[in-house]
């Protein structure tokens, strides 16, 4: 297992109804609540782990060369493409290689196990492309890690990490086996398995009304830092870019960061923003979020676009540069509702969480 200085768990291989949302504080953040299927993306796989996974997700290639771990990445990344991965704990804890039996580490973590098994714990996004293991936890953990786990000194166990991008905790840890019923909980947990475990449409709906809650993830600035290429490419509307900016300015999210690193990152959230807008346009839903006035009548035949008659608000400017935002983050708003808005974010309010 990886040690505590390591920041994450191993991973083993072993054998709709209408949401609601509310809120929760822990030590002074807020945190929204919400079910499985509010996220933005399909829960589409499940991993199975001993312990739950905080910075990273690992996969054992077939030996330690450069194609084999090529080809784990690609078998996984095809596992979850385009969606989020539910991570399961084992009923089952592993032995480590001989010497480490009593091990500290071992045994409080093994004993963590014992209050968690069998139960779904988290849902986890992941980074599109994975890392080596060494270099997320570094070269002195990594050996240590090998050392404790690896069979027959092939020492690339969970060597192929995907860093985690964006995390949910899933509140109350239900059994597995009672989440799926105990046909679907045998298909997808009563085999071992070294890739992800693809979830079938039934799958899918029995986890839909799980409670979760964001939690932070650590290892989001690697998929914030992979999107500013993308971003600099991009043609970006001066308008959105205007208006993030308005939304930015105050923002205590760029303390600490320089001034190159800050402008990437408003440059990332007005991309962002951008194919928010063209996705509503794509969808014929050009309208104000809070009163839901649409332009498209006034604006037919005129040809003024509908969309110039909107805003593009950022819902919340303290996360963006420290957690991994996506099109969930934005809305649209008429010019009113926007200057209200602004308003009471600044006595603490807002129209959009007060209409939920």
């Amino acid at each position: 297992m990886p040690t505590p200085s390591a920041k994450s768990r191993c991973p083993t291989t072993p054998p709709s109804p209408t949401s609601t949302r509310r809120r929760s504080s822990r030590r002074g953040r807020k945190f929204e609540q919400m079910q499985v299927q509010d996220l933005s993306k399909p829960v589409v796989a499940s991993k199975a782990d001993w312990l739950m996974g905080t910075t990273w997700l690992g996969f054992t290639p077939s030996n330690g060369s450069g194609y084999s771990r090529q080809q784990c990445q690609s078998t996984i990344q095809r596992q979850f493409s385009g969606g989020y991965v539910i991570e399961y704990i084992t009923e089952a804890f592993s032995e480590p290689n001989p010497g480490y039996e009593t091990d500290p580490v071992y045994l409080a973590e093994r004993e963590q196990h014992q209050g968690i098994k069998g139960c779904f714990l988290s849902i986890h996004k992941l980074r599109f492309t994975s890392r080596p293991l060494e270099e997320i936890i570094g070269n002195e953990d990594y050996e240590r890690l090998q050392d404790m786990w690896a069979k027959e000194g092939k020492r690339h166990r969970w060597s192929v990490a995907f860093p985690i991008i964006e995390s949910y905790r899933i509140e109350g840890r239900p059994k597995a086996k009672d989440v799926l019923g105990n046909t679907a909980y045998q298909r997808l947990f009563g085999h071992p398995s070294a890739t992800l475990r693809p979830l079938e449409q039934q799958d899918q709906i029995a986890i839909a009304n799980l409670q979760i809650t964001q939690v932070p993830a650590t290892n989001s600035w690697i998929g914030i830092e992979d999107e500013f290429p993308s971003a600099e490419r991009s043609e970006v509307s001066s308008l959105t870019e205007r208006l993030l900016d308005r939304d930015l300015q105050n923002s205590q999210a760029q303390e600490g960061m320089t001034k190159e690193r800050w402008a990437k990152v408003r440059r990332r959230a007005a991309w962002i923003a951008d194919r928010f807008i063209q996705n509503r346009i794509k969808t014929n839903s050009v309208h104000c979020d809070v009163c839901r006035f649409s332009p498209n009548e006034i604006t037919d035949g005129t040809g003024i676009r509908p969309r110039s008659l909107l805003d593009v608000h950022h819902k919340h400017p303290l996360a963006e540069g420290v957690r991994y935002t996506t099109v969930e983050d934005f809305t649209l708003l008429c010019p009113t509702c926007h200057r209200a808005e602004h308003a009471l974010l600044k006595i603490g309010r807002s129209l959009l969480s007060e209409q939920h």
